[in-house]
């Protein structure tokens, strides 16, 4: 069985992102920012887009256990600097990993379990009470590195600035130091945020010199960066179930939200023979807490996929009896909220 994941978020150097300086009046094109790749109904209606996902592993459809840090954050060269409370973003990964459903985060940010610690051990009785030492471990660990910086730009009547974001990540084994998968840097670029200044002085707009103003565009900078991520390490890892049941196109699987199931999802179907996986259909699957129910989309046009449809409807849960069927996640659904 493939070990639980890990994940530790360390930002680290400028120099590692190998960033180019910005520069005063530089472009910052945002059409160079990371998108997100969304699955929706209608790509699925097409045959050659039912194919399995890679690095999908049937005996890994559970929930991952993991947990991130944050070791520091970097600027960019000429960035606009200002104090960022590190522990801020952390928290931010460990919610938006945690919302997916695909992990269960072990938090390393929780202030207040050590406030109810301090307090159980004066206030409350023994039974139930926090235990040191008795937190999970978690088995891999995504290294993380966060760099921030601006663009300004002078205009004719006035100026702007634009927030910037770069993150990179990778996932490794920290038993054997090992590099499992290294992740595309992502890029974000805010809209520009305008300012006036004559002289020197500041009119109004976006106020430059004040701290929380910069905080806030910085951490939602940082905030971008870090959902895009977060749904590629979904993809990375999809989730799936075996199919427990089938009638005239609807499907029943033996996963849910505590395997890892958000939301609706967009699935591949396929049969699984002694190593053989061959993809039949594309569906959705909708999760409850252990399970899913959903329907097919669209079956493949090949004769082997429309052989074992004429099986299923014909012998429906006695064929899922003697022949299994399993569903996986492909990509982030197109409900899917940042």
């Amino acid at each position: 069985m493939k070990a639980r994941l890990l994940s530790i978020f360390a930002a680290i150097s400028l120099a590692a992102c190998n960033s180019t300086p910005l520069k005063i009046n530089s472009e910052a094109d945002i059409s160079t920012n990371s998108t997100l790749a969304k699955v929706n109904a209608k790509a699925l209606l097409k045959d050659e887009n039912i194919e399995l996902p890679s690095n999908y592993d049937v005996g890994a459809f559970y929930q991952l256990q993991v947990t991130s840090y944050i070791d520091k954050v970097d600027w960019q060269t000429d960035a606009k600097k200002t104090d960022i409370d590190t522990s801020i973003i952390s928290k931010l990964m460990e919610n938006e990993l945690s919302r997916t459903k695909r992990f269960n985060v072990l938090s390393r940010n929780c202030v207040s379990c050590d406030y109810e610690y301090a307090y159980q051990i004066e206030n409350t009785k023994s039974e139930g009470a926090i235990e040191k030492g008795e937190q999970l471990n978690p088995d891999f660990i995504i290294e993380n590195s966060i760099a921030l910086g601006t663009v300004i730009k002078e205009k004719y009547d006035h100026n702007e600035i634009i927030f910037r974001s770069v993150v990179t990540s990778k996932i490794i084994n920290p038993t054997t130091g090992e590099i499992v998968h290294a992740f595309a840097p992502i890029r974000y670029n805010s809209p520009a945020k305008n300012y006036f200044v004559v002289n020197g002085k500041y009119l109004g707009g976006f106020n430059l010199n004040n701290h929380n103003e910069l905080q806030e565009a910085y951490k939602d900078a940082a905030q971008r960066a870090v959902q895009i991520l977060v749904t590629r390490v979904m993809d990375y890892y999809p989730v799936g179930g075996q199919v427990t049941n089938y009638r005239s196109g609807r499907i029943a699987i033996n996963a849910g939200i505590q395997q890892g199931f958000a939301t609706k999802q967009p699935v591949i179907f396929f049969l699984s023979d002694d190593g053989l996986d061959i993809p039949i259909a594309s569906g959705e699957i909708t999760p409850k807490q252990d399970g899913g129910a959903g329907k097919i989309l669209k079956w493949k046009d090949e004769a082997e996929a429309q052989e074992i449809k004429a099986k299923l409807d014909a012998l429906g849960k006695d064929y899922l009896k003697i022949n299994k069927i399993f569903a996986v996640s492909v990509g982030t659904p197109a409900s899917w909220k940042l």
